[in-house]
């Protein structure tokens, strides 16, 4: 404890992330848990002002160094990190110690000249299995209310399997072979988590976490990266962003062009536009995406529909629509088209509505 306050006599200025000073009334430390935590371990926390700082307090921490009295800016997780590891030196005091460079310098010799071996040597397979046996037994010595609240947030086995189908890859794309993958939903944790999800290269036989995965979309069948697979839990269908930020009234639905591809539409008379094409024997397919700029923002705009270079917007008298001319934001769009109209890429925009169905439908029919 008193090594600890060290620490905290030595802070000189708090500030937040705008900085500005927050008045210090009182700073202490306590050794407590927090029931909300998924490891139920005490941790030495700073109390500020009678409020417990967490690590989403993004506060600067100005404090003089209690061995060589440097003043050094930190945030907050690197100060709740010093305090818990009753840290006193600085990173300058770690870095000039004699025996550290020493032995740094004694290290980097024996690596250059290749007395230690540059290949990081992997686990053994047993290890591997027996630390996952181990942690599948501690995992059923928790309670019932830990297991709930873990697999709240954390695939099952079962979930995997539901959304494996779209996975094509992890990691962007660096682990490819998925038949050779198997999803472990229980493993042993080094951070301060007890558990954790983790994939097991059955060939390479080596674990590694389902990061940025690349999936493909249920609705338009593009694909796309995420950034995890713990946010589809709880989805029926595995979406991509274009195909998730829709409203409820002009859902995504597929539907097939002439040559029986996938194509997407979302209102009526967009549905009635393409049977119009099937039936027409004008092959068409879904629009591209052209950025543009609206309030100093870069959004996306996805075309309805292209065909024979020829982009195509279907708009029915809904208010949507109407608001987006009334805001400026479909002016927005379409200059971005005529943009690259202008640069060769498309031939023309043609916007089909209730009152023009008839001369746009001719006009295609005639191309």
């Amino acid at each position: 404890m008193n090594e600890r306050q060290k620490i905290i006599d030595n802070i000189q200025s708090i500030c937040d992330e705008y900085n500005n000073i927050i008045k210090v009334d009182n700073i202490n430390i306590e050794f407590s848990t927090n029931k909300y935590a998924s490891k139920k371990n005490a941790v030495w926390r700073i109390i500020l002002n009678d409020k417990n700082i967490s690590k989403s307090n993004t506060y600067k921490f100005t404090y003089l160094c209690v061995t060589c009295n440097a003043k050094h800016i930190i945030g907050t997780t690197h100060m709740l990190r010093k305090i818990n590891k009753c840290s006193l030196r600085c990173d300058s005091c770690k870095n000039e110690e004699t025996n550290k460079c020493k032995n740094q310098s004694t290290f980097m010799k024996k690596y250059m000249n290749g007395e230690i071996s540059k290949k990081l040597i992997p686990p053994k397979i047993t290890d591997i299995f027996e630390k996952r046996s181990n942690s599948i037994k501690s995992f059923d010595d928790m309670d019932d209310d830990f297991k709930k609240n873990y697999f709240m947030f954390h695939l099952t086995e079962d979930d995997y399997k539901r959304i494996s189908k779209n996975i094509i890859s992890f990691q962007n794309g660096k682990y490819t072979d998925l038949e050779n993958i198997e999803y472990w939903a229980i493993y042993n944790s080094t951070n301060q988590m007890n558990f954790t999800h983790i994939m097991f290269h059955k060939t390479e036989n080596i674990l590694f976490k389902p990061h940025q995965p690349i999936l493909k979309c249920d609705v338009c069948e593009n694909t796309w990266r995420a950034k995890s697979i713990e946010r589809f839990k709880n989805t029926l269908k595995i979406t991509c962003k274009d195909c998730t930020c829709v409203n409820k009234t002009f859902k995504i639905r597929k539907y097939k062009n002439m040559n029986n591809e996938n194509i997407i539409y979302q209102s009526k008379l967009e549905l009635k536009f393409i049977d119009w094409c099937n039936n027409s024997g004008l092959l068409i397919y879904n629009g591209p995406k052209v950025k543009y700029f609206y309030n100093d923002k870069e959004l996306t705009y996805r075309v309805d529909f292209i065909y024979k270079n020829i982009l195509i917007e279907i708009k029915d008298d809904h208010i949507w629509h109407k608001n987006d001319i009334k805001s400026g934001k479909w002016s927005a769009k379409e200059t971005s088209v005529n943009e690259l109209i202008n640069q060769g890429l498309y031939k023309e925009f043609l916007m089909i509505t209730p009152r023009n169905w008839m001369d746009k439908l001719d006009y295609l029919k005639a191309i």
